[in-house]
C-alpha cells in the first residue's frame, strides 16, 4: 500500500518539475495594458496579446477587464494576473470565457488532434455575471451553435500536455468553473470559488498525472469531480484517469450539494467501440465539508421502456481515501427511498460504490451516523441504486452490479468510537427483480475486507 502511494506521489512530483521546467523557457512578455481596448471590452486586445507574446501580465485595475467573446490560448503561454486583477465575462455573452486553441470533441470518437503544450494561468479573479445556474446550453457554451454539446464552463482546457493553474478565484460562474480532459501533466492548486453554481473543477476522461491541491469555496454541485465517464451534456472527453492526487479541499458550509463525484464507467462511441473510463492510482485526502463520496456510474434520468444513454460499470484500482471527516446527517439525495428508510432501496453512505475495483483503501476516516433517524446509513455501501420520481422517471440504474476485490480499512471512527466489528457499517446491496418494467436484478459484493482498528 505505502509503496503504491509513494509511486503516485513520485509521479506527481515529476509532473510538477516537468511543468516548471517548460514554463521557465518562456521569456517574451508583455502587459495587457500595452494594448488598447476597443471601447469598454478588452477582448481583442487580450487576444492579440495572447497571439504575440508568451507571457501576459495583467495588472490590477480599478475596474474589471470586460470580455465579450471567448479568448483562445495557444501553446507555450503563461498568463499572470496581479493580485486583485479581475477579468469579467459580460453577462450578455453566453459563451465560455477561455479555451485553448487545440480543443477537440471526443464525444463521437477518440481525439486524434495534436495537443497544445505548456499552458499556465496564475492569479486573477475570473468572473461571470450569472445570478444562478443557467443550465446546459444557456451559459458557458463552446460557440453560438453549441458545436461541442458537452461543454458548459467558464474555462475549457483540454487536449493539452502540461497545464498549470494556480492562485485563481472563480466568481459567479453559471456552469463549471474549469472543465478539463484529454490532458497529461496537470497541476491545479490554490483555487477559490465564490458564489458559483455548478461544479468547481470538472475533470473528465483520458487524463494522466493530475495533482489538485488547496481548493475551497462555494459551488452548487461538486467542488471537484472526477468524471472519467459522464453524460453527453457534461463532457467531451472520455477515458481512463491514472495517477491523481486530490488533497486539501474545503467545501463551504453554504454549498448546496455536499458530495464529491468520482464516476468511472464504460462509454460507447458512435461506431460501437467502448472505453473503460477507469480510475487507477488515486489519492484523496484531507477533505472537509463533503457528506458522500460517489464512486458509481449513473446515466441521465430516463423513463422505463426508454433506453438510457449507453453505459456500463467502470473499474478502478489503488484508490486511497485518507484523513476525512464526514457528518452524514442526511442522505445527499433527498429521494423517497432514503428519507422513508426503505429497507431495500434506502441505503446510503459516506462512501457509495458501484464500480469493479481491485483495491480500495480507507484510512483515518471519522464519520458520524444518525441511525436513530436513518437506520440504513453506513460508512460504506456497494451495489445498485434506484429511485423513482412521481412521474415514473428512474434516477439511477438498478441493473448495475459491482464488485470490490479488497477493501482495506484502518483507523475508522464511527460516532467517535473505533468499533471492534466493522461489518454493521458496511452494506452489500442486492436487488431481485425490483420492477416489472425495468431490468432490476443486481448486486454489490466485497470479496475481502481487511480491517485494522488500532
Amino acid at each position: 500500500m505505502e509503496k503504491t502511494k509513494l509511486e503516485i506521489e513520485k509521479a506527481l512530483k515529476a509532473t510538477r518539475e516537468r511543468n516548471e521546467k517548460k514554463l521557465s523557457y518562456l521569456l517574451d512578455s508583455c502587459r495587457l495594458t500595452d494594448y488598447l481596448p476597443h471601447g469598454k471590452f478588452w477582448t481583442e486586445a487580450f487576444q492579440k496579446a495572447l497571439m504575440e507574446h508568451e507571457i501576459i501580465y495583467i495588472p490590477k485595475a480599478s475596474e474589471p477587464y470586460l470580455i465579450d467573446a471567448s479568448l483562445i490560448i495557444p501553446s507555450n503561454r503563461k498568463i499572470i494576473a496581479e493580485y486583485g486583477a479581475r477579468i469579467r465575462l459580460s453577462g450578455e455573452c453566453k459563451l465560455l470565457m477561455m479555451k485553448n486553441s487545440q480543443t477537440a470533441d471526443g464525444t463521437h470518437m477518440p481525439i486524434t488532434l495534436e495537443r497544445n503544450e505548456n499552458i499556465s494561468i496564475e492569479g486573477g479573479i475570473w468572473e461571470e455575471e450569472c445570478p444562478y445556474r443557467l443550465g446546459y446550453g444557456k451559459s458557458g457554451k463552446y460557440d453560438e451553435n453549441r458545436t461541442f454539446f458537452g461543454v458548459s464552463t467558464c474555462m475549457l482546457l483540454e487536449n493539452i500536455n502540461g497545464l498549470t493553474l494556480k492562485n485563481m478565484t472563480f466568481k459567479n460562474c453559471g456552469g463549471f468553473g474549469l472543465q478539463i480532459g484529454d490532458c497529461t501533466d496537470i497541476i491545479i492548486e490554490n483555487i477559490t470559488f465564490e458564489n458559483c453554481f455548478a461544479d468547481g473543477i470538472h475533470v473528465n476522461g483520458n487524463v494522466e498525472n493530475i495533482h489538485i491541491k488547496n481548493v475551497c469555496g462555494e459551488v452548487g454541485d461538486d467542488l471537484v469531480a472526477f468524471n472519467m465517464f459522464d453524460w453527453q451534456n457534461s463532457s467531451i472527453n472520455f477515458g481512463p484517469c491514472k495517477n491523481a492526487i486530490c488533497e486539501d479541499l474545503e467545501l463551504s458550509k453554504n454549498s448546496y450539494y455536499k458530495a464529491l463525484r468520482i464516476e468511472p464507467g464504460v462509454y460507447t462511441y458512435d461506431n460501437g467501440d467502448t472505453v473503460d473510463c477507469s480510475l487507477t492510482n488515486a489519492i484523496f485526502r484531507r477533505i472537509s465539508g463533503i457528506k458522500t463520496f460517489k464512486l458509481y456510474c449513473q446515466t441521465p434520468v430516463y423513463s422505463p421502456g426508454v433506453l438510457p444513454e449507453p453505459a456500463g460499470v467502470g473499474s478502478g484500482d489503488n484508490l486511497f481515501f485518507e484523513d476525512i471527516k464526514i457528518d452524514l446527517d442526511s442522505p445527499i439525495d433527498l429521494l423517497d427511498g432514503y428519507v422513508t428508510n426503505d429497507k431495500i432501496k434506502g441505503s446510503f453512505a459516506g462512501f457509495e460504490l458501484g464500480l469493479n475495483a481491485k483495491n480500495i483503501y480507507l484510512k483515518n476516516i471519522d464519520i458520524t451516523l444518525y441511525r436513530e433517524k436513518y437506520p440504513y446509513s453506513y460508512l460504506l455501501c456497494i451495489g445498485p441504486k434506484s429511485a423513482r420520481e412521481d412521474n415514473g422517471i428512474e434516477v439511477f440504474d438498478p441493473y448495475f452490479s459491482s464488485e470490490v476485490d479488497n477493501l482495506y480499512l484502518e483507523n475508522i471512527k464511527i460516532n467517535g468510537q473505533k468499533p471492534n466489528d466493522i461489518s454493521p457499517y458496511i452494506r452489500e446491496i442486492a436487488f431481485n427483480s425490483l420492477y416489472d418494467d425495468l431490468e432490476s436484478t443486481a448486486y454489490g459484493k466485497i470479496k475481502n475486507i481487511i480491517y485494522k482498528n488500532r
